[in-house]
């Protein structure tokens, strides 16, 4: 294990780097320059070294920079001011570390107290396990770094079981293999793996801030490595319809859902290669494999013999492997669409039978640890069957050129894979070392492939990290056959055969099971004599609370189903309250409505009747005013009449008086003058006596005027006009008076 000795600072640099990822307009390789920064703390004034540079990378943040992806770094690094050029001639550039390191200007929300927290919580976790309880703080932050970053290289997952036949009596023997101190080494590293792997499940329901701060830190993983591994540029959107992506056993075993703990990461992981455009092929021997394994396991169940399914980790249930039994390839295709192709024929050998027996060798070497025959033949035949595919007369540097890719959760295999056929292009074609260290390669393990997608996505942020997280811890803890079979045996001989078949039906339970997982932290060595009492009690416990746990779901269902029913009861109730509410207020709005309706026609039929009364006495306004107009102007007529007839009675009186007193013998002269003057004195209140005579005249012009104007009108006589003093109340005052001239 690669010790890191600044823990909680990678963590909070993977922290940024998750954050820095999630701002929109960050460029994805800039995102990177906290992680060099602090590798670049203990090479400050050193010459440029790419491999010295990628070991600091790698001893603080797990993850490797291949040496020409750190060449192809220099330009980035000499703009963020962490190197500076010594000398340039044109062809090659030497560079030395900046000996001023600039300072991070990103803010990150993650604080160190947070990552204190998570830290603090996992050593108390180890407290309990007396394997790993007497190690150091920082070594146990260092372990649980590692697994976090590297949780597909727990070494748990790989572990080989041991013996799982069941003891049949007590007077069975079984022989105790001696300790040694690698298997001590190794037990403590079972420990870490099981715990970290048991603490990130519990935390993922129980501490979800702490979840979310390790989900960054496994996302900020992924995009590390591919920022700094694929320097091809992202063609963002750009389908990979040239591609087909050639899938190992465990893989197709994990998408058809044999593994249950990667089924729902198989599930991801394939929806992502299909929405990356590529195409999903199987090859014949693939499927020949995982064919051989579900056929071992369902023959493991029903015999009770180990099989070489462990190997796999197949834990589906029997109907499952019985129903894909002999079927693999047929199910892949209909159900998943991943085409089932025919091996390639190997014929290398009759190119270059020295560069095949050197590759053959190093695979050899490398598989050896491999205990499987079977497995490491279907393994050689998968890197062959790529080698013989892929084109080396052209370099390719591009994976998106490239036209196969071998896709595997076996880092190992992806190296071996990858280190053959850097050795066939350096063997058999006359490429310089350049162009065959920046070829592409013919194998990635499902986390390269997944960063190299997600760097062609545009680094949006992507769950397959998180995902295969969960899927790795789920397979550490899951429950082993060596570990009941150890327990079982180890109950027979101390208690006799009742005991251990009680305790066999309580580890058929998966509580139970994880019970037991939990008690000897997934090492089958921690079943002792010693220890047993706490085992059993610790299973018991766990099976009585998972029933207590069955009566309560119980329980609650029933008190759930009531629940459901009087709220159902409620709902019908409230929802016919609602109606009778909905209809009485929809009948008072239609109530209301008509007498806002009635209101309306009211007030409009008043309008109406205003514009009605107010034309109608309009009109009897101008009729009155015309009757009054035709009055005045017969009354009018009426004084002018009655004027003139009385200067006319004046006149003749006085002409009449005249004569008479001009027949005057005596004095003519002043007879006349006096004469007339008398006359005109007598006279002038002789009309008075005639005043009758001539108001009836004068009423006779009126009523003549009247009648020959309208003939409807009716001439009021009280009170009667008064034509001597050109007055009469009838007519309205605002006429004037219908004769200005004056009386005599």
């Amino acid at each position: 294990m690669t010790v890191n000795t600044r823990p909680k600072r990678a963590l909070l640099a993977y922290c940024a780097l998750a954050q820095r990822l999630s701002k929109p307009g960050v460029g994805i390789t800039h995102a990177l320059i906290p992680f060099f920064t602090e590798a670049n703390h203990d090479l400050v004034g050193q010459l440029f070294d790419a491999e010295k540079f990628s070991l600091a990378v790698s001893q603080r943040f797990g993850f490797s920079i291949p040496r020409l992806a750190a060449l192809g770094l220099t330009e980035q690094l000499e703009l963020a001011g962490l190197l500076e050029v010594v000398s340039r001639d044109g062809s090659r550039t030497v560079y030395k570390h900046a000996a001023m390191i600039p300072e991070n200007e990103s803010v990150n929300p993650v604080t160190e107290a947070q990552v204190e927290r998570v830290l603090s919580a996992f050593f108390d976790y180890c407290i309990d396990d007396q394997k790993i309880n007497t190690m150091e703080r920082s070594a146990i932050d260092a372990a649980f770094l590692h697994r976090l970053l590297n949780a597909d290289s727990m070494r748990i997952l790989g572990r080989k079981e041991t013996s799982i036949t069941t003891k049949r009596s007590v007077d069975t023997l079984s022989l105790l293999r001696v300790p040694r101190r690698e298997d001590q080494l190794n037990g403590d590293e079972l420990h870490l793996d099981y715990k970290t792997s048991q603490f990130l499940l519990d935390i993922q329901t129980k501490d979800r801030a702490a979840f979310e701060l390790v989900s960054d830190v496994a996302f900020a993983n992924m995009a590390a490595e591919a920022i700094a591994v694929f320097q091809e540029p992202a063609d963002t959107n750009v389908p990979l319809s040239g591609l087909t992506i050639y899938l190992d056993s465990p893989i197709l075993l994990d998408m058809l859902g044999v593994n249950w703990e990667y089924a729902e990461y198989g599930s991801e992981l394939l929806a992502t290669i299909k929405n990356s455009g590529a195409r999903v092929a199987v090859f014949d021997h693939c499927v020949m494999e995982a064919e051989g394994a579900i056929g071992a396991q369902l023959s493991y169940l029903r015999s009770g013999i180990n099989s070489s399914a462990h190997r796999l980790g197949i834990s589906a249930k029997p109907d499952l492997l019985a129903a894909l039994k002999d079927r693999v390839g047929e199910r892949a295709y209909e159900r998943l669409g991943i085409d089932v192709e025919r091996d390639p024929e190997v014929n290398l050998h009759r190119h270059n039978p020295t560069v095949v027996g050197d590759i053959e060798a190093g695979m050899n070497t490398s598989m050896q640890a491999w205990g499987n025959v079977e497995a490491k033949a279907h393994d050689r035949k998968s890197v062959w069957s790529m080698l013989t595919m892929r084109d080396s007369s052209q370099p390719c540097p591009r994976v998106c050129d490239s036209k196969w890719i071998f896709l595997s959760r076996n880092t190992a295999l992806v190296k071996i894979a990858n280190a053959a056929w850097t050795r066939w292009l350096k063997g058999t074609t006359k490429h310089s070392i350049t162009h065959v260290e920046k070829w592409a390669p013919i194998a990635m393990s499902d986390k390269q492939f997944a960063g190299y997608i997600w760097t062609r996505t545009g680094g949006t942020r992507s769950s397959i990290p998180v995902a295969r997280l969960l899927a790795n811890c789920s397979a550490a803890v899951r429950p082993r056959a060596d570990v009941k079979a150890r327990a079982y045996n180890l109950i027979i001989e101390l208690e006799g055969r009742e005991q251990a078949d009680d305790l066999a039906a309580l580890l058929e339970d998966r509580e139970g099971a994880k019970a037991l997982m939990r008690a000897v932290s997934g090492d089958p060595e921690d079943v002792t004599r010693e220890r047993i009492p706490f085992i059993i009690e610790q299973v018991k416990l766990a099976a009585g609370e998972f029933a207590a746990a069955r009566a309560r779901e119980e329980g609650e269902l029933i008190l759930h189903e009531r629940s459901l029913a009087y709220q159902a009861e409620i709902d019908r109730v409230s929802q016919e309250l609602v109606e009778t509410e909905g209809k009485y207020v929809d009948d008072l709005n239609t109530v209301n409505a008509k007498k806002v309706q009635l209101h309306e026609e009211r007030e409009c039929l008043e309008a109406q009747n205003k514009i009605l009364l107010d034309a109608l006495a309009a009109k009897d306004l101008a009729e009155m005013e015309r009757r009054l107009t035709i009055i005045a102007g017969g009354f009018a007529k009426g004084v002018k009449t009655y004027v003139r007839t009385k200067w006319l009675i004046v006149i003749l009186f006085t002409v009449l008086t005249g004569s008479v007193t001009h027949l005057s013998t005596d004095s003519p002269t002043a007879s006349f003058v006096l004469s007339t003057f008398l006359a005109f004195l007598g006279f002038w209140f002789v009309p008075d006596i005639l005043s009758g005579p001539l108001n009836r005249l004068s009423t006779s012009v009126l009523m003549k005027h009247v009648s020959r104007h309208d003939n409807s009108i009716n001439v009021p006589h009280n009170p009667p006009p008064n034509f001597r003093d050109n007055e009469w109340c009838v007519l309205n005052s605002t006429h004037e008076p219908v004769a200005n001239s004056s009386m005599p």
